[in-house]
């Protein structure tokens, strides 16, 4: 699995909480990983969100991403730079 750590301030994790749907969508959770090797010196405390109510029809979709590299063909376009009247809505899950 491939992943990136960044350290933040507490106004920014709040805004990513906001973001991330949490704790609706998403759960933030503190995990242990290993920055670039197995190596014991290497294993960071982390927090990363973790989507709890898994539905696995969200597997389906071709468009599923592995990990979130910028590649030549799909680049990262920042918000200010975004066609105006582009806007991505995300919708509350269902409660069940």
């Amino acid at each position: 699995m491939v992943g990136e750590l960044y350290k933040v301030d507490l106004a920014t994790l709040e805004t990513m909480d906001k973001l991330e749907a949490h704790p609706t969508w998403f759960t933030r959770d503190t995990m242990s990983v290993y920055m670039s090797s197995t190596s014991a010196s290497d294993l960071v405390q982390c927090e990363a969100y973790l989507m709890r109510n898994f539905r696995p029809e969200l597997l389906t979709t071709e468009s599923l991403l592995t990990d979130y590299r910028e590649t030549p063909d799909h680049r990262y376009v920042p918000g200010k730079d975004r066609p105006v009247g582009v806007v991505i809505n995300v919708k509350q899950p269902r409660v069940s």
